[in-house]
């Protein structure tokens, strides 16, 4: 026994669609599948109406169709870029926000020496320019010396 090929909930059984082209609900009770086929799937009835390709409503329902996939699709290229430029707006600000982190750092850093420089000096110990020079770094010492003149 080969695999049976289950029918989709868009195909009508034979069965069930008469000459016009609709599919009736009358042949939809319980006893259509059997106890003995456990493997068969009951999908419900949906009335379908075939159309002729060539027909001026077939046409318009394409068409129609094909407009909302379009603004489906537009609506979906529109999304995508919005998240792509909000992507775009946080990494930038995430590298902003580690500028800072870097900058307010030194700056603690330096305030950190200043006040151990200030210490030093409230309890009656001078610090001249060669120690100064040892206690910062060289960019915290210019940045020292051009805040002081």
């Amino acid at each position: 026994m080969g695999p049976q090929r289950k029918k989709k909930r868009d195909e009508p059984d034979e069965a069930s669609c008469s000459r016009d082209g609709y599919t009736s609900d009358s042949n939809s009770d319980s006893s259509e599948i059997s106890e003995s086929d456990p493997d068969k799937v009951q999908y419900a009835k949906v009335n379908r109406v075939s159309m002729d390709k060539n027909s001026d409503e077939y046409r318009k329902k394409r068409q129609r169709n094909n407009i909302a996939v379009k603004k489906s699709r537009h609506k979906s290229k529109i999304k995508t870029m919005q998240t792509l430029q909000r992507v775009n707006a946080l990494k930038s600000e995430n590298d902003e926000l580690q500028q800072k982190i870097v900058i307010l750092s030194k700056e603690l850093a330096l305030l950190k020496q200043l006040f151990m420089a200030h210490a030093k000096n409230a309890h009656g110990t001078e610090i001249n320019d060669n120690e100064l020079k040892e206690f910062f770094s060289a960019e915290t010492y210019q940045e020292l010396t051009s805040n002081n003149s």
